[in-house]
């Protein structure tokens, strides 16, 4: 059946999952099939950085390389939160910052390195505008 969140139809998925220590890389993890718009941003890692490392979610249009577009969360993510435990990104205010056009892409963007993050798994929630 058709997935519903706070009652809005049509909403669908976009995961980014790194298994082993990450290497710090950005990179694209989803190219919007038509408009939409970002309703969500979740991460959970199972190893905890150790130290200062942060990553971002950005919205990359045309020629953008992988994490230099546009912010999408208010604030990074924290990759040396408690392990296992799951956190809410803070969206942008911003609608035109959280909307996609078709071929625009997330991208995962690494603020510092990596140090001892496992597992990290970034779920982004859309919906079709």
């Amino acid at each position: 059946g058709e997935i519903k969140v706070n009652g809005a139809a049509g909403i669908f998925c976009a995961t980014y999952h790194s298994d082993e220590t990450e290497a710090a890389v950005d990179r694209a993890f989803f190219v919007a099939p038509r408009a939409c718009r970002v309703v969500a941003v979740y991460e959970v890692h199972e190893v905890a950085a150790g130290g200062t490392s942060t990553l971002q979610v950005t919205k990359d249009v045309s020629t953008n390389a992988p994490g230099t577009g546009t912010d999408i969360l208010s604030s990074p993510l924290d990759l040396n939160g408690t392990a296992n435990t799951s956190a809410a990104g803070s969206l942008s205010a911003t609608v035109a910052t959280i909307t996609l056009a078709a071929g625009d892409r997330l991208s995962v963007d690494f603020a510092h390195a990596i140090q001892a993050s496992e597992g990290i798994t970034i779920t982004v929630l859309l919906n079709p505008v």
